[in-house]
């Protein structure tokens, strides 16, 4: 009896069960970094959203009181980037807009950024040794 986990698989088998730790290693810091992304965006749009609404509900701010009224001339928008929440309404015939909450452009921009780059390095790392097994 050996130790050896693959000693009773044929050598394709074998190839494909053996993995190299630095393959592993590498997937599992892509895989991390898209998480961290995805999560850093998660939170920073909803505490936007979360904010709107304690603003909303607290009262104060002219605009947000006119838009809780349903009022025709008032309405509050999101807008990725810059992150925000924008309440806009008319007053006299001008047009005013107000910025309710919004979250660093830079963390939304790290966030992002890790996001793509994590999916994208997780799904090559997948993707190219399969389709090399293939072609070989």
């Amino acid at each position: 009896m050996t130790d050896d986990p693959v000693a009773g698989l044929s050598k394709p088998a074998a190839q494909r069960y053996r993995r190299s730790t630095g393959g592993a290693v590498a997937l599992l810091v892509a895989s991390a970094a898209a998480i961290v992304g995805i999560v850093a965006l998660v939170i920073a749009f909803v505490s936007i959203g979360v904010t709107t609404l304690n603003a909303s509900r607290t009262g104060g701010e002219p605009c947000l009181e006119a838009y809780a009224a349903q009022t025709d001339d008032a309405y509050v928008r999101y807008q990725a980037f810059p992150p925000r929440s924008v309440c806009e309404w008319d007053v006299d015939g001008t047009r005013e807009e107000v910025v309710v909450a919004s979250v660093s452009g830079p963390l939304v921009t790290v966030g992002g950024a890790l996001a793509v780059a994590g999916v994208v390095t997780s799904l090559a790392l997948v993707v190219v040794p399969r389709v090399r097994r293939r072609e070989s």
